[in-house]
């Protein structure tokens, strides 16, 4: 009987340890401020290490983004060669709508599936938008997934990128607006179990989504926009698999760190 529950225990630590080393957490520590961080490949966008406090954080610089919004293409064929080994025309022609939602992806991490993306995230500056988020699902043409919370509307939200244009997918109840301090930092959680999807904002259930649902219907009781119908968009079909990043909006200047992926 003790040899069975030794055995028990074993098998348990065993467990655990295979659990913690599906956890993985970027380390910032080794990355030079003033620098583009080592650990994402940013394709889209101004992201570069700044030191804030006794930590180490990735900064999307929104102020040279009106600068360059209309010429994307260079830096994403030089990113798409270094993830996927090819110029990768299908991205390249998403490149006029994917310039507007600055993104850095995840090296570390090829195909996330089924589990928890979480990461810290301050707002310091945007005038037109202030939108932090998550990145996932990425696919080698371009297509993404994306949570995040923006600054200008409290709130979050869960968009969709298909053949280069942007769609939102579902917004969190819009009668509850999220206020958090801009001076702090704040976490975002996504966890991905199949098809349902669900994100947090500091501890709190924001949105719930299940990936192959059918659309309600559009403005005034209009039909629901085709491309989000998932027949019709592979995007929204289960299952998740893909990159993992950082996400952002036009303008905006946000500071990420403390970025964990931990698959299930």
């Amino acid at each position: 009987m003790k040899r069975f529950a030794a055995l028990a225990l074993a098998a348990l630590a065993v467990a655990i340890v295979s659990v913690r080393a599906a956890d993985i957490k970027v380390d910032l520590s080794k990355e030079q401020v003033g620098r583009t961080p080592t650990t994402f490949e940013p394709m889209v966008g101004t992201w570069v290490v700044v030191q804030d406090g006794p930590d180490k954080a990735i900064m999307v610089d929104g102020r040279p983004w009106v600068a360059s919004k209309d010429n994307p293409t260079k830096l994403l064929i030089e990113s798409a060669r270094r993830l996927y080994g090819t110029s990768n025309e299908e991205l390249m022609d998403n490149a006029k709508q994917f310039a507007y939602f600055p993104v850095a992806v995840l090296k570390s991490v090829d195909n996330f599936t089924n589990g928890t993306i979480s990461l810290k995230f301050k707002t310091i500056a945007g005038e037109a938008d202030r939108a932090s988020g998550i990145l996932f699902n990425v696919k080698p043409n371009g297509d993404w997934l994306s949570v995040r919370y923006n600054d200008t509307e409290n709130n979050v939200a869960l968009w969709e990128f298909h053949n280069g244009i942007r769609r939102n997918v579902r917004f969190s109840d819009r009668a509850k607006k999220f206020t958090p301090d801009r001076a702090t930092w704040h976490e975002l959680k996504l966890t991905v179990d199949g098809a349902d999807l669900k994100t947090w904002l500091d501890g709190e259930l924001a949105l719930e989504y299940t990936l192959g649902a059918q659309p309600g219907p559009g403005r005034g009781g209009a039909a629901p926009n085709p491309d989000l119908v998932p027949a019709n968009n592979p995007v929204l079909r289960p299952p998740v698999v893909g990159k993992v990043g950082l996400w952002a909006k036009t303008d905006t200047t946000s500071y990420f760190k403390d970025y964990v992926v931990t698959s299930k």
